[in-house]
Formats: structure tokens, sequence, C-alpha cells
């Protein structure tokens, strides 16, 4: 795994309280990183399209993926040794010999929330580093709810397109689902930097005890609901 998957797996964590006395104990990373579809200043990271160079001026410590419309092993080889600390591939139009570079973390899109259970599970064992599935926006319960069982059936940190202008609720409506990422299309600095704050003024997340111990898929009732699949 990569510097991508160490920067989701830390805001996986965030919503945890550090052990410890003084001001170090308090201090928390922002649970959501924030990133941009080209370099933009203030992003905690940045995607680029397939045949675009990342700017001279990028630091090496810079976090930035390339996406990739039709991905094989040696188009994800190539923007490793370009730079890339991720791809972000389609599950429908990418090759299977993609996911071979043990080096390269991966966002491995999908068309939409709702997909198969056996399909999620299978998708489990890919063992992507993000999904990132379609989500509309202003956020309906229904996709929440389907957000929410992807994240459940995949056990994936979940990434999404949103909005310039997304509500600190619905960020943190989408932080309690497992969103560790947002990406922000055609924005600037000052729209990436408002975003950011929004993300550092949420409030704590609270982890229930017994959620440890929930099953991750819900048990059938006793009545045999009419409707099981996905």
């Amino acid at each position: 795994m990569g510097k991508f998957a160490d920067a989701i797996r830390d805001r996986r964590k965030s919503g945890q309280r550090r052990l410890g006395f003084g001001a170090a104990a308090d201090e928390k990373e922002p649970s959501i990183l924030v990133g941009s579809v080209g370099a933009v200043e203030g992003a905690d990271f940045f995607v680029l399209f397939e045949g675009e160079e990342a700017a001279v001026e990028t630091k090496e410590e810079q976090l930035w993926g390339m996406r990739i419309a039709a991905a094989t092993l040696d188009r994800v080889t190539e923007a490793r040794e370009a730079g890339a600390a991720f791809v972000t591939i389609w599950l429908e139009h990418s090759r299977a010999e993609a996911l071979l570079d043990e080096q390269m973390d991966y966002v491995i899109r999908v068309p939409q929330t709702r997909l198969e259970d056996s399909d999620a599970r299978a998708l489990a064992g890919l063992r992507p580093t993000v999904v990132s599935p379609n989500v509309e926006f202003p956020l309906r319960m229904r996709g929440l709810l389907e957000l929410r069982r992807l994240g459940q059936l995949t056990g994936a940190a979940l990434g999404i397109t949103v909005p310039a202008d997304i509500s600190e609720r619905d960020l943190e409506l989408l932080r309690n689902t497992g969103v560790v990422a947002v990406v922000i299309e055609q924005a600037d600095a000052e729209e990436i930097a408002a975003v950011k704050e929004r993300v550092a003024g949420l409030p704590e997340l609270k982890v229930r005890r017994d959620e440890d111990i929930q099953p991750l898929l819900p048990t059938p009732s006793a009545g045999g609901g009419e409707d099981h699949g996905a």
C-alpha cells in the first residue's frame, strides 16, 4: 500500500479520540481529504486525466493520481513511474490485469451505489483503496442508505465527487457513512479552502461501543422480507 492508502487510513482513524494527555491528545486531523481535478493550491490531493502531466512545481510529497478511462497494467505502471500515488479506474472498462501493480493504490469507480450483494462482496476481494460511486446531490435518504450499504459490503473507504457548494450537513452525513475523500471538479483555490474549512468544523465522530459487534449485513426478519435483492 502506498501514500494515498496511508492518508486514507489516517482519515478513517480520525474519528477516534487520541490517547494521552495535554493538547496533543485533543488534536485531530480533518476527517475527509478534499481533492481537485487538476492541480489546485491547497487541495489535499488532485487527479489528472490520462495524458496530462503534473505541474513542474508540484512537490514530491503532494498526492496526485491518474484517471484512466480503460486501464491496463502497462498504463497503471506508467502512471506510477510518472509519480502518481494512485490511479482511478472504471470497474466496467478496465482490464483485470490492471490490478497487478502491487505498488499502486487503486480507486475503483462504479456507476452507482446500488450493486448486487454478490458483486459488492466480490469487489471487496479486489482490495481497492477506495470505492467511488456516482452520488446525486442534494443527498437523499435512499442515496445515503445505499452508499452506507456499499461501504459495509465492500469494507472499503468511500470517495465521491461533490459540488463545490456542498453543505456542512451533507459533509457530516458523508463522513458518518464512511466517505473519507471528496473530489471537486473545476474548483479554484478559494472553493477548495471553503470545503476544507467546513470539514474542519465538523463535530467529532461519535462511535458507539456496540458498533464493533454489529453484523455488516442486515439479518432477515422473522417474516422474511419481500425484497432482499440489490
